[in-house]
Parts: structure tokens; C-alpha cells; sequence
């Protein structure tokens, strides 16, 4: 289970990209932060994949939050590194998702793709994919179920934390690291299954955005990687 915060065009900020990565139900290895070219993330170490990532090159964050209901022989970790690595924006990367996911041999899942000036949604569970995007709307958050397509689980928890963390208000780097370490019901940062933590911050006036992350519960603590 996940929980996933992207927003752009904020009051101090261009991009905004927080995911929280809680313990698949699949076999679980191990996840660590990792540079794959041009692409920052928390790859897990068994799919091989990342569950969360930004792209240095297109300026492109993304994050996966799996939905139960269909299981698929291919890595949704795997796919979104594909996108990150090859996708020229954040909507060029939906489109090769959207284009790889249809083909039905991923599990189902939502995937969250956010640059300066986009924030798709691509919504997949078997062949069935739909993609959305709201040029109005600049603050998107996602946990684990789906809106637009009629299938999959919705568990309760997945829907009371997206419905607390929708009312976030000013979007700050303090605002949105303080909801990630939030412990009381609806927990963000779940004590014995929140894995890690990633998050990006670009500011107007920076070149480079600021990158932390925890592999830990993030309450732990975070540290910055340095691009």
C-alpha cells in the first residue's frame, strides 16, 4: 500500500512529489535508494524495479501504488523506470506506460507521473487502462484505489487516507515531510509496513531540485541524496 502527493505550480514551488512506500504483498527483499542513469529512486531489489523515482533529465517525478484484483507476470516497478528513463516529460512517460500497460501482463496498479506542467494519472487492471489529467487541478493525491475504472479493491484505510491527505492545505516542503511521519488514524507512516520514503522538491528559483528519502519509516528520519 501506498500513499502518493504530486503537485505543481505552487505558491513557492514548481514541483511537489511525496510517496510513501509501504510492504508489497508480494515476496519482499529489500529496497534502497538508488541512480539508474539519469533516474533517482527507491528500487526494489527484487522486481528489480522502482516504486518511486525522478528523473534528472525530463524533470519528471513518479510513483506506483498497487491495486488488488489482478495479478500480472511483469514488474510494475520495472515499467515505471522504463518511463522515467525513456520519457521525454511527464506526459510522454504516461504514454509509454499507458501503451506497455494495456498490453495486460502487469498487475493492476495506479501510476502518478508529475513535471512542472502536468500531473497524469494512468489507472491499468489487466487491458483495461484510462489516463487523466486536469490542467486546473495542481494538487493530486493517490493511495490505493481505483476512480475511473470499476474494478480492483477499495480498501477502507487506502480511501480514509487519501481523503485526509486531500486536505492539505498550503503545499510547503514542512507542510508535506509532516504529513508523511503522520501516525495517528488514518496512520501516513505506518509503523511496520511503511518501507520507505521519496520525495522532491523544485523550487522557482532553483536549477536542481531538492531530493530526500528514508528506507526506513520516515519518522526515522530523512537524508538528502545530492545530484
Amino acid at each position: 500500500m501506498c500513499s502518493i502527493i504530486a503537485a505543481n505550480q505552487q505558491k513557492e514551488l514548481d514541483l511537489v512529489f511525496l510517496e510513501n512506500r509501504d510492504r508489497p504483498k508480494e515476496l519482499f527483499i529489500g529496497n534502497e535508494i538508488r541512480k539508474i542513469g539519469d533516474v533517482i529512486g527507491i528500487y526494489d531489489l527484487r522486481a528489480q524495479g522502482i516504486a518511486c523515482g525522478y528523473s534528472i533529465k525530463s524533470g519528471t517525478a513518479g510513483g506506483v501504488a498497487n491495486i488488488l484484483g489482478y495479478t500480472g507476470k511483469k514488474s510494475r516497478g520495472v515499467l515505471l523506470l522504463k518511463a522515467l528513463r525513456e520519457g521525454q516529460s511527464a506526459l510522454d512517460a504516461a504514454r509509454i506506460i499507458k501503451k506497455e500497460a494495456s498490453g495486460g501482463e502487469y498487475g493492476s496498479a495506479t501510476y502518478v507521473l508529475c513535471d512542472r506542467k502536468s500531473i497524469i494519472n494512468i489507472e491499468s487492471f489487466g487491458t483495461k487502462t484510462h489516463a487523466s489529467q486536469n490542467e486546473r487541478k495542481k494538487f493530486v493525491v493517490t493511495t490505493n484505489h481505483f476512480h475511473n475504472l470499476g474494478e480492483g479493491k477499495k480498501p477502507e484505510n487506502s480511501i480514509l487516507r487519501e481523503q485526509y491527505l486531500e486536505r492539505l492545505g498550503v503545499i510547503t516542503e514542512e507542510s508535506v515531510l509532516k504529513l508523511a511521519t503522520r501516525h495517528r488514524n488514518p496512520a501516513i507512516c505506518r509503523h511496520g509496513r511503511t518501507l520507505a520514503s521519496f520525495a522532491v522538491f523544485k523550487s522557482h528559483d532553483e536549477q536542481r531540485p531538492r531530493i530526500i528519502y528514508s528506507v526506513q519509516e520516515p519518522c526515522k528520519g530523512y537524508k538528502e541524496f545530492h545530484v
